[in-house]
């Protein structure tokens, strides 16, 4: 028996890996349980048994827990041979690792980060958020929540979530340059299923811009994916509208601009 626990919102990026994984994957039987942060489902005894952190998404195979988005990914791949999710290659494997790890250390927080600066910030109730930090294991998050909460566009971690997505794109833009399709060559891995749900969040926020000019093969490469059914899936969650009227969009377009000089100013002081 296969049970997902998780987020059903456009911007639960953790979650929506999973979710886009087991699609690729043409994985459809398993039992979804539904987590409300709102409601601190994931404070909740009988959660924290199988997931002490307190963090979703949690898959649960045969009664036994597996944790951390990107190793359930890993893990759902292992589940069926086709289609394959991982090159056949060891050096190969250790190369999509090496993207999967980045994503993990510099893609998630940044993109946390940019969220809470853009859409969070204005709407959530500090109250309610101070009594959460109050339960929350890990410290690291707690400490980036805080920091964007209370110094917002000025928050290092503002900074370092813009300047380490401009890292990656042009990495990726650099990657996709002999002309491949995907990053790890012909055949889609689990590189676009981690990535893809941090980049769909950016995109709601309608900042891609500051990383895409000029970038054609990654912004090629985005379009692509996210035509997929598995991404194009997650357009039907709370939350989530191309609209540019969108709560997200008109957030992320206030700060926008400000968050494009502040690359500026870094490459600038580093040229």
């Amino acid at each position: 028996m296969l049970e997902l626990y998780y987020l059903k919102e456009a911007d639960s990026v953790c979650s929506n890996r999973a979710v886009v994984t087991l699609s690729e994957k043409g994985i459809d039987d398993w039992t979804p349980h539904y987590i409300k942060l709102l409601n601190e489902d994931h404070f909740e005894s009988d959660y924290l048994k199988i997931n002490p952190k307190a963090v979703v998404p949690t898959l649960v195979h045969n009664g036994q827990p597996i944790r951390e988005s990107s190793i359930i990914c890993d893990y759902i791949d292992d589940l069926a041979a086709d289609p394959a999710l991982k090159p056949s290659d060891p050096l190969q494997r250790a190369y999509m690792r090496e993207w999967i790890k980045d994503s993990d250390e510099t893609g998630f927080p940044g993109v946390a980060a940019l969220n809470f600066v853009t859409r969070f910030r204005s709407v959530i109730d500090v109250n309610k958020l101070e009594k959460r930090w109050k339960k929350q294991p890990d410290l690291e998050k707690t400490l980036r929540q805080q920091s964007v909460i209370r110094e917002g566009m000025d928050s290092d971690w503002v900074l370092r979530g813009i300047v380490g997505w401009d890292r990656i794109f042009k990495k990726m833009d650099d990657t996709l340059s002999d002309g491949r399709p995907w990053i790890m060559g012909d055949n889609l891995t689990l590189v676009e299923t981690c990535y893809a749900p941090l980049i769909k969040v950016l995109d709601m926020i309608k900042w891609l811009d500051i990383w895409f000019d000029g970038r054609p093969q990654v912004a090629n490469w985005w379009e692509n994916l996210g035509q997929r059914p598995s991404v194009l899936g997650l357009d039907e969650y709370e939350g989530h509208t191309a609209d540019i009227g969108s709560d997200h969009a008109k957030a992320g377009l206030a700060l926008v601009d400000e968050a494009r000089v502040k690359l500026e100013n870094y490459n600038a002081a580093r040229a």
